[in-house]
């Protein structure tokens, strides 16, 4: 890993953990076990490519994390943790700011949105404000109204949400909700 690779968001040589003994990636999976907010989502992809024991177990472990930030990155890779990865992202969207662990949430709530999260992503409409335009578009992606999670197209629709206005937002999400055709009295 150096600058460039840091900076781009590449992650770890998964091959090159292909190729080590196994002592060797066991020795990895220690020095994996330090989590912190800039190394964590690198060191839990390489964990769970790693896939032992115990590196499935510090993933789990990482699913309890004081950082709501790391619990984002570890729910990402959680495999039979389902149920704690919606509750993940449920507070996710209630609390993580765009450059806190949000913007990972919803990536994984482009392929991953049970309904739980699609009620958090509405009540986020209303009660956020610069992060509910991102919402706005990844609920137009999930209801089929667009072809991805931010629809360029539709962004002034979104922007009607970045108010502190209450009942101008109030009024943008009844004509949101009339469009992807779910009843707005559930949530206001």
């Amino acid at each position: 890993m150096n600058y460039d690779t840091w900076h781009d968001g590449a992650g770890c040589d998964l091959e090159a953990l292909d190729e080590m003994t196994p002592e060797d990636r066991d020795k990895v999976v220690d020095f994996l076990s330090d989590l912190n907010e800039s190394n964590s989502w690198r060191n839990l992809e390489a964990l769970a490519h790693i896939n032992s024991a115990k590196a499935r177990d510090l993933i789990k472990n990482a699913l309890q994390h004081p950082s709501l930030q790391i619990r984002i990155y570890a729910s990402r890779f959680a495999s039979q943790a389902e149920k704690k990865r919606e509750q993940i992202l449920i507070e996710a969207l209630k609390n993580a700011e765009i450059y806190g662990g949000l913007s990972q949430a919803l990536d994984q709530i482009e392929t991953f949105h049970p309904q739980g999260v699609i009620d958090a992503l509405l009540r986020g409409l209303l009660n956020r404000n610069e992060e509910a335009v991102n919402f706005a578009g990844m609920l137009y992606f999930i209801f089929g109204k667009a072809d991805t999670s931010f629809d360029w197209d539709n962004r002034p629709l979104f922007l009607k949400f970045n108010t502190d206005d209450r009942a101008e937002k109030e009024k943008a999400f009844v004509e949101f909700c009339n469009i992807l055709g779910v009843s707005s009295k559930k949530y206001m």
